[in-house]
């Protein structure tokens, strides 16, 4: 099998390539490579829901969650209610061998369905004591903690370009971007974090 190149690998270039006007850096950024993120959709159907999240919840130990702005945590797990039928799985570290496989095995073929996203999203990052500063300029929602607290999601757009925006932890956010529009998106964000001081991490 031939292994999916990153859409930034021609940015790859790492360290501190801006500084504040106390001579640091204030944020971070950077993409999140060999991110497994699948996609789970409920067919419709009298019962089709409840078979799909006991499935899940078999392999994965948690439920699919009910909010469409908070995720849920099943073990090292992150789950997202994306629209009323549709589900994202991100998991969390290396990609636990198999998932997909199992979920799809566990899943009633009349039930839902299970998709690898894996190639199809870009994994960014913005951390740092300004991260939240930088984002405030690009993206048409409120991420006043009080608001978008950690663990939260929004389905927003960053410069035009949809993508899904998770607040990781307090001071570090996650961006999903379609591969196609990744290095549009990336020029982007660094070119907003030059005021701030940024460096540039790749993991």
């Amino acid at each position: 099998m031939l292994d999916s190149r990153s859409a930034l690998e021609s940015f790859r270039s790492r360290g501190v390539h801006s500084a504040n006007a106390n001579g640091r850096s204030a944020v971070r950024l950077g993409e999140v490579t060999n991110t497994q993120l699948l996609h789970i959709g409920v067919y419709p159907g009298a019962g089709a829901a409840a078979r799909v999240t006991a499935s899940v919840s078999a392999v994965l130990g948690g439920t699919l969650p009910d909010s469409p702005v908070l995720t849920a945590a099943a073990g090292n797990h992150l789950m997202f209610r994306i629209a009323p039928d549709q589900f994202w799985v991100l998991g969390g570290g290396e990609p636990a061998p198999g998932l997909e496989a199992r979920l799809r095995a566990a899943i009633p073929a009349d039930a839902g369905c299970v998709t690898s996203l894996d190639g199809a999203r870009t994994h960014l990052f913005v951390e740092g004591p300004r991260a939240r500063d930088l984002l405030g300029r690009l993206v048409p929602i409120d991420l006043h903690p009080s608001v978008f607290p950690v663990s939260s999601f929004a389905q927003t757009g960053i410069h035009h370009v949809a993508g899904l925006l998770l607040r990781a932890n307090e001071d570090r956010y996650e961006f999903f971007a379609l591969r196609t529009f990744a290095a549009f998106t990336w020029e982007v964000l660094v070119d907003a974090a030059h005021p701030f001081g940024y460096e540039i991490v790749f993991r």
